[in-house]
């Protein structure tokens, strides 16, 4: 897989995974709505980062990460779910 596609293929990913917990794929929902979508938010991002980090492994060697890394990765993982937030919150009302 050349790097263009494995750049492509994780921020498509990143897309899918940021926006599916603000989908209503089941009626039944324990918590607040707000606590189920946050806590399906967090799992996104560790699956994303989780494939993300073995795209960086297949692709050759691994770098060392910093905080700057997480803090960058979630503003950006939080940036692409905005269209599920607005679908969830404000349009199915």
């Amino acid at each position: 897989m050349d790097i263009t596609q494995a750049v492509v293929l994780n921020l498509a990913f990143a897309l899918i995974l940021a926006n599916v917990p603000f989908l209503r794929l089941a009626t039944v929902r324990r918590w607040h709505p707000a606590w189920n979508d946050f806590i399906g938010w967090v799992a996104g991002y560790a699956l994303w980062m989780s494939a993300s980090l073995m795209l960086e492994a297949a692709s050759g060697k691994m770098v060392n990460k910093s905080w700057e890394v997480w803090a960058i990765t979630s503003a950006l993982f939080a940036l692409v779910s905005f269209p599920g937030i607005v679908w969830r919150h404000l349009l199915q009302k």
